[in-house]
């Protein structure tokens, strides 16, 4: 039996557990149903101090406990993407979760909870990072109606297909590490590794429009690593240690690359819903002012279901491993 998806989506000038409410009745008004079986519940930051009114009302509405989500720098669905503003994004479904042997997890996590070797765990996982305008919190995060201590939340998810959008473009040639002290790229190529940069680009952007990519054996980017800061030494410190020898590429933010890489995966037929985890900095911020990969998924996607947050990280599959990623857009198509 196929499940069926809905969305609703409210919002107010005050974060009251209505909004949660409404958004779930307005996702069973669209499914035609009374109740639902399971809910994904996606509540702007507004709600993070303490969402356990909401998530009663939205267990009320929906009449059921299987309520998962959590809080996010803003919320969406196919009618609208909203930031800055109390919200409620609600995706209903008609069955429960599907068991263990479905092939994906969605994964949400607080930013304090984040454990690498946790997401590195199980089988291929997809979801997001709960966020808030200032990066510092609180955020809650849920699964069967009840708040997470530990702040993650996994379940089963039935994937048709998932794409990451990275849009991060490659500059230059491909370097050789040859200096490195911890977290701190010293040289590439046997030059300061700022000069590489910097020859390229002149001025150099703010950092979160750029990224190191480390090649793997055929040439293509295996990781992204954010730059954390360039050093009086001329020294680069990324998120991760580099090892003497690897092939090394940089990387620039390109809004154009971003919609052609998310008119890529809409081309595929209209999913039973879809599911968008973006960063912050994408949507409205890439795109002078409005979510245009939004536009396109909902454009090639007419009346599917959508829903989904604004975070401060992502969650994906990726080279044979699961990645916390930045910068991106985490999209899957469930069937």
């Amino acid at each position: 039996m196929t499940s069926r998806y809905a969305s609703g989506l409210a919002h107010a000038t005050r974060a009251t557990p209505q909004l949660a409410a409404d958004a779930v009745a307005q996702a069973l008004e669209r499914l035609g149903d009374s109740r639902a079986a399971s809910v994904l519940l996606f509540l702007s930051a507004d709600f993070a101090h303490d969402p356990r009114p909401a998530l009663l009302a939205a267990a009320r509405s929906a009449q059921t406990l299987a309520v998962a989500g959590c809080t996010a720098l803003g919320v969406l669905n196919e009618d609208d993407w909203l930031l800055d503003t109390p919200a409620a994004c609600a995706l209903v479904c008609d069955s429960p979760v599907p068991d263990e042997a479905s092939s994906h997890r969605l994964t949400l996590a607080a930013p304090n909870t984040v454990d690498l070797a946790w997401l590195a765990h199980g089988p291929a996982r997809l979801g997001g990072i709960a966020g808030d305008a200032t990066g510092l919190g609180p955020y809650k995060v849920w699964c069967h109606g009840q708040l997470k201590a530990d702040g993650q939340c996994e379940l089963p998810l039935s994937v048709r297909d998932l794409a990451v959008s990275r849009g991060m473009q490659a500059v230059g040639t491909v370097h050789t590490v040859t200096g490195v002290a911890g977290f701190d790229l010293q040289t590439l190529d046997g030059r300061l590794a700022i000069a590489t940069l910097r020859r390229l680009l002149g001025t150099l952007p703010p950092l979160h429009e750029l990224a190191l990519a480390v090649l793997d054996a055929d040439g293509q980017p295996r990781l992204l690593l954010p730059l954390v800061s360039v050093n009086p030494d001329s020294g680069v410190t990324v998120a991760a240690q580099l090892q003497p020898g690897e092939q090394v590429q940089w990387m620039q933010r390109s809004a154009a690359l971003a919609l052609d890489e998310v008119r890529l995966f809409a081309k595929q037929p209209a999913p039973a819903a879809g599911l968008l985890f973006s960063c912050a900095t994408r949507g409205a911020a890439l795109h002078e002012g409005l979510d245009r990969e939004w536009q396109t998924l909902r454009a090639a996607w007419p009346g599917a279901p959508l829903a989904g947050f604004y975070g401060n990280g992502q969650i994906a599959h990726l080279a044979g491993s699961n990645q916390l990623l930045h910068q991106s857009l985490v999209m899957a198509a469930l069937g």
